[in-house]
């Protein structure tokens, strides 16, 4: 159970990082975007385009609480601290202390640091036990893929997709600032995973619009095998932070993945 709530605050863990890296109101990409460019921009549900060159800088701390009741009745409480910084050029840096910390006093260091830099083309991971960092390069597409005329191989049959339901929950005060709300709702069928009933999984989020930009201020997972985890950004400053937290420090020893090539298709 507790590698069920390992995985699952890594995914969400993960996903935030994007998500303070990216404008969180967009919902679609543009079409002429392409991903991981530092460039790209984004269509908001407001029907504005974002830059990701010109992000709203801020910091804070997320406050994140994991909650999984057993069979027996059991639950299973964890609590994580998560300080996230953005700058104004998109870049994003996020911090991660140990379960049950909830403020940072002096001498108490992350368990892990995850910075990832679209200005440099780089994701960086940092260990501050034993100053490593791992530095992985972002993809860059290097040109269109080739048009592939009609009939030049069979479209595979999509598989059988949960239902899902959005529900807009209107504006409330967080932080100080004006935030909306949406639900996403998955419903999977019965019988789809072999479970006899249908099973719910929800999925809400609350952003806080800073014109254009905004700021994911809380969410709310429930999954029937995963249980409850919450998050809610709290100490928010709307300033630019120090540019040295989006660096390398110089006594790091810094490891460099190679980027998985992606094979290109055959010529015609």
């Amino acid at each position: 159970m507790n590698s069920h709530i390992s995985r699952s605050l890594v995914v969400i863990f993960l996903l935030a990082l994007g998500a303070t890296c990216h404008p969180l109101v967009a919902q679609q990409p543009s079409e002429s975007a392409q991903p991981g460019s530092p460039g790209a921009s984004a269509v908001s549900s407001t029907g504005r385009t974002t830059q990701r060159n010109a992000e709203v800088p801020y910091s804070g701390d997320e406050i994140t609480v994991s909650t999984q009741t057993l069979a027996d009745g059991t639950t299973l409480t964890h609590k994580f601290l998560t300080r996230v910084y953005r700058d104004s050029q998109g870049r994003a840096r996020r911090e991660r202390y140990k379960s049950g910390i909830e403020t940072v006093g002096e001498g108490v260091s992350p368990e892990y640091i995850q910075i990832s830099d679209p200005v440099a083309w780089a994701y960086y991971s940092l260990d501050p036990r034993d100053l490593t960092a791992t530095k992985m390069e972002m993809w860059r597409p290097s040109r269109a893929a080739p048009h592939k005329a009609a009939g030049d191989s069979a479209k595979p049959t999509p598989a059988p997709q949960p239902q899902t339901l959005l529900e807009d929950l209107g504006t409330q005060v967080i932080e100080g600032l004006e935030a909306h709300g949406e639900r996403v709702t998955r419903t999977i069928p019965e019988g789809e995973q072999g479970n006899d009933r249908p099973m719910h999984s929800i999925y809400e989020t609350w952003r806080a619009v800073t014109a254009p930009h905004i700021v994911l201020m809380m969410t709310t997972t429930k999954d029937p095998v995963r249980g409850e985890t919450a998050m809610h950004l709290t100490n928010l400053v709307l300033e630019e932070p120090p540019a040295e937290l989006f660096q390398v420090p110089a006594n790091y020893s810094v490891k460099e993945l190679q980027p998985v090539t992606k094979p290109e298709s055959p010529s015609e």
